[in-house]
């Protein structure tokens, strides 16, 4: 399996390297918090992919354990393989007893969607504090849009929105962006910020859950797996579960743990400026989760074509 698209260009090495400098330096908006932006942009582009990438070869490996399962002749197997339309969603499916890899499908889907508006986000972010302002109009379009993205994506990663607001640009933050936009004033930018910290902490807190919720579902079809191999003394192919498994898990730990830390992420951007010793490390280490999550599709893609 290879990516639908190839990861970001190595430039934004570079797009990092430079917001460390510039958040130990000037003030300005255009070169302090436009650098520490595009680096944050950077990250969540990086996770997007990196995400996207492992949660795919995971899949493949689930749909072809449940492939041979089910060819052994499992009738609940192949009945659980016819999808219906949901009501009124020409373009969805549904399945009353949805096997782990659809289920994988749905979660793979609604993770891409969910960084996908992180990545909006963080490109709004980039354009508001560059010479290229966004007017009012768009502004509140793109909340608009990011925030109905945000409940569709939560919902297709099996979490039930909570009964309160839940969105990437808050109702609170909303008139400082929109002042911003006016404005121009750094003060109303970081203010803005603040002000949204809450929202990004909600929607980090969302994410890890589901992510939590995945592995205990991963965890499950191990059980299962693993028992029936374990009776047939099947000790190779047990062993080989366990790897892929081990592998899986650790594909899910750095993705709740990339959601764990947006927080303080985007409060690295909150606080106006980098810290001069060590810069933007949790922006850095958000990116380089992302690159961990490429690495270990590369890992687990070369194991499979070992065992074909």
């Amino acid at each position: 399996m290879t990516p639908a698209r190839s990861l970001l260009p190595r430039r934004v090495l570079g797009v990092l390297a430079l917001a460390v400098l510039a958040a130990a330096g000037c003030a300005s908006v255009s070169a302090e918090s436009s650098s520490a932006f595009s680096a944050f942009s950077a990250s969540t582009l990086q996770l997007r992919d990196g995400a996207d990438a492992s949660l795919g070869v995971v899949q493949e490996r689930i749909r072809d354990r449940y492939i041979a399962e089910a060819s052994a002749g499992d009738v609940a197997k192949l009945e659980s393989l016819l999808l219906a339309q949901p009501p009124g969603d020409p373009f969805g499916w549904s399945s009353e007893r949805a096997p782990l890899f659809l289920q994988t499908a749905r979660f793979r889907d609604g993770v891409r969607r969910l960084n996908s508006v992180l990545v909006g986000y963080a490109g709004a972010l980039e354009q508001m504090a560059s010479p290229a302002l966004v007017s009012p109009q768009t502004y509140d379009q793109l909340a608009t849009d990011l925030n109905g993205n945000l409940k569709a994506a939560l919902g297709s990663m099996g979490v039930a929105p909570p009964n309160r607001e839940l969105a990437i640009f808050s109702t609170v933050a909303s008139g400082s962006f929109k002042a911003y936009v006016q404005n121009q004033q750094r003060s109303t930018l970081l203010k803005a910020l603040q002000e949204n910290q809450p929202a990004i902490d909600d929607v980090a807190q969302q994410g890890a859950a589901a992510v939590r919720i995945a592995a205990l579902a991963y965890r499950n079809e191990y059980d299962l797996a693993s028992q029936k191999l374990a009776q047939k003394k099947a000790i190779r192919e047990l062993a080989e579960l366990d790897d892929r498994f081990i592998k899986e898990l650790a594909g899910l730990r750095t993705l709740a743990q990339s959601y764990q830390m947006l927080p303080a992420a985007h409060r690295e951007l909150a606080a106006g400026r980098g810290d001069p010793a060590s810069g933007l490390p949790m922006i850095r280490e958000l990116y380089e989760n992302g690159r961990e999550l490429y690495r270990l599709y590369e890992q687990l893609n070369a194991d499979d074509r070992r065992t074909r």
